[in-house]
């Protein structure tokens, strides 16, 4: 059996054109990671023949895509499917079928957490994989190899007969062979915070325990999984061999374990890997001896999911940080030497403009390396999504009408559709505003560890406040 994983091109957001995707397109990319950990297991466990393609990042448009799976003629395509993307998914399944019928293909990913009765509704799908697709992909390509019969019986196998399956997930995380990144192009993957390229993602924990209404924290459930801190470091040094120093680890929330983040900490530490590493977190889960051991071991950068710089939105989000806790981490962390990054969101709801306009001077005052403000969109599965609904803030069901048909974007995503230039414009000012201090600049210049990352960081800007500040104009 012949089995091609691809991540589609990505050319058709649902929500068109927003100020995160301006700001993403120019912050580099990070290898499919998800799609990796199938392909090694399949590798691991079976004698098929697997190979990955990262479509978009090899910026392959739909005549190249075309022609590589011609070329390849597999007996399996999975793509991996995101709801903001879906069309892709869509058109990149249709390409497989107009190639040969007789290519199975199997959708996964997060699109199929939040609608697993989409499949009714895509004659180009054979199969979509509801929950963590290693062991559900091996046993559906073994069967498939062996005929077919029984496919249907697999738990977390979804067909469009049988659109229902119960939700699969890996207790032991630990048993999962390493994502193996020679099966892409690792050495093109950088990102504009990293002090060096390559970079690669890592995964050391599945899950968040948290429940905040913006979120829709279904894919990894609440039940965090977390793998031991010698696998993990085990896979660090897998990596440097292919000469990869930059890492970011893709966790939900990196610093939950105390105790484990501090055993990654001392095992980095033993074994001498000279590396950089960036997480993600919560403020009010790391302290000071925490950030110390990080800083030991080559964390650079902590990126934190703040939200807002009112107590009030703290609340309406259910995110419920104590502002006093954040300020005395970044604090922390500017004494130790950790850079900071931190995510805004405008137009919450409940949210005045005031109260955003205290976002973004909290944001200030916080004077973090880096900040990301964002209008908050209401997305699927998420407790503010049903609110919206039940309070008939959208006219119909936007985000299932897109998903019946994701060649139309979605017209309003926001809470407050009459607040919506308002709240675009005070965002496009927020980084005018923020990034362009002279005091900011200096910063950043005395600072630079890295000729690349800095040269990369101005051309970047340059792009997206140009047209910021003409758009404002």
């Amino acid at each position: 059996m012949k089995v091609l994983l691809i991540f589609p091109p990505q050319k058709h957001y649902a929500v068109g054109k927003t100020i995160h995707m301006e700001i993403t397109v120019e912050a580099g990319g990070y290898p499919p990671i998800g799609l990796l950990y199938i392909a090694s297991y399949l590798k691991k466990n079976t004698d098929y023949e697997v190979k990955v393609l990262d479509a978009h990042n090899d910026k392959l448009d739909y005549r190249q895509l075309r022609e590589y799976i011609s070329k390849e003629r597999p007996d399996v395509v999975g793509i991996y499917t995101s709801t903001y993307f879906l069309y892709d998914t869509v058109l990149t399944a249709r390409t497989v079928k107009e190639i040969s019928n007789s290519i199975k293909v199997v959708a996964g990913g997060p699109h199929f957490y939040f609608y697993p009765e989409h499949l009714k509704n895509a004659p180009e799908i054979d199969f979509s994989c509801y929950g963590e697709g290693e062991l559900l992909m091996k046993e559906l390509i073994d069967r498939l190899a062996a005929g077919g019969t029984g496919v249907e019986d697999i738990p977390g196998i979804m067909t469009s007969k049988n659109p229902k399956a119960a939700m699969q997930r890996i207790d032991d995380i630990n048993q999962l062979p390493f994502p193996d990144r020679i099966m892409i192009n690792y050495r093109n993957y950088r990102s504009i915070l990293a002090a060096g390229s390559p970079v690669t993602t890592i995964i050391s924990s599945r899950g968040c325990p948290f429940n905040c209404y913006f979120c829709g924290s279904i894919v990894g459930g609440r039940k965090v999984r977390f793998r031991a801190a010698g696998n993990i470091v085990d896979e660090l040094e897998s990596c440097m061999k292919l000469g990869i120093r930059d890492f970011l680890f893709f966790d939900e929330i990196f610093t939950f374990d105390k105790k484990r983040v501090i055993e990654i900490c001392r095992e980095l530490i033993k074994r001498r890997l000279n590396i950089r590493f960036h997480i993600r977190s919560r403020a009010d889960t790391i302290d000071e001896e925490m950030l110390i051991w990080l800083k030991k071991a080559g964390c650079r950068l902590i990126q934190f999911g703040i939200e807002s710089g009112t107590e009030h939105i703290q609340k309406v989000l259910n995110k419920n940080l104590k502002l006093d806790k954040v300020r005395e981490v970044i604090k922390q962390m500017k004494k130790i030497g950790i850079q900071s990054y931190g995510d805004f969101m405008l137009g919450s709801p409940e949210e005045s403009i005031e109260e955003m306009k205290q976002t973004i001077s909290f944001a200030r005052e916080l004077n973090l390396d880096y900040a990301q403000f964002e209008t908050t969109h209401v997305v699927p599965c998420t407790e503010f999504y049903r609110m919206a609904l039940e309070q008939g803030r959208f006219k119909n069901d936007v985000w299932q009408e897109y998903v019946n048909n994701p060649s139309k974007q979605i017209e309003e995503t926001v809470w407050n559709v009459g607040q919506k230039k308002q709240i675009e414009e005070l965002n496009r000012h927020a980084f005018i505003e923020y990034y362009l201090r002279s005091g900011y600049i200096i910063r950043k210049i005395m600072a630079i560890d890295s000729f690349q990352q800095i040269l990369w960081q101005l051309k970047s800007a340059i792009k997206v406040f140009g047209r910021f500040i003409l758009r404002s104009r």
